[in-house]
């Protein structure tokens, strides 16, 4: 009787936790940043030799549609003008059109414009319409972003088209509360397997 109610406890933990564990998914990206991912600079192989270095984290909640990311630049030789995410394009080209607007457009209280910082923000993910572009919605927006094909650049007031780029690459599911919730499950197992 004791193995007929785990046996109906596992069953019910499989059909109605696992699907809303697997429904609600994180996605992050974590990239550095350089004058090397630049593809339209002034130098032969279109970087543009700037001491320039960065990083980033980008996270993708699909549960609340809430976007949040930190990027830190150091070494810049221009001051920040402009900085977006870009897309979609792979790590050998540039694209023009935005996917994600994080300083200028729009304007941004206490945005520091330094040649070294650090900017985080979260907000939910909207329809970005961007003059000359077909609008993108939240869908189109995260596709882009989980194909591999999106990059942030960083313009400077020395570099208009950019001075460091990074390179998103492929989204890391982030761990959540799944592997907790699979605890009861393991122990069932185990006291099944020892009886």
């Amino acid at each position: 009787m004791n193995r007929w109610i785990q046996l109906k406890s596992l069953s019910v933990f499989v059909c109605l936790v696992l699907p809303s564990i697997a429904s609600a998914e994180v996605l992050t990206w974590n990239f550095t940043m350089d004058e090397q991912q630049i593809k339209n600079g002034p130098e032969s192989d279109g970087s543009t030799n700037s001491p320039g270095t960065g990083s980033g984290y980008v996270s993708y909640d699909s549960s609340t549609n809430v976007i949040s990311y930190s990027l830190t630049w150091d070494g810049l030789i221009g001051d920040v003008t402009k900085l977006h995410i870009h897309g979609p394009a792979d790590a050998t080209k540039s694209n023009p059109q935005h996917i994600l607007e994080i300083y200028g457009p729009p304007a941004v209280a206490n945005f520091p414009t330094t040649t070294s910082a650090t900017w985080t923000d979260s907000h939910t993910l909207e329809t970005l319409i961007q003059p000359g572009f077909d609008p993108l919605s939240p869908e189109q927006i995260v596709r882009i972003m989980t194909d591999g094909t999106a990059y942030v650049n960083v313009h400077t007031s020395v570099f208009g088209t950019g001075e460091i780029r990074g390179n998103l690459g492929l989204p890391v599911p982030e761990p959540t509360c799944a592997w907790f919730a699979l605890l009861p499950l393991l122990t069932v197992r185990h006291r099944m397997r020892r009886q």
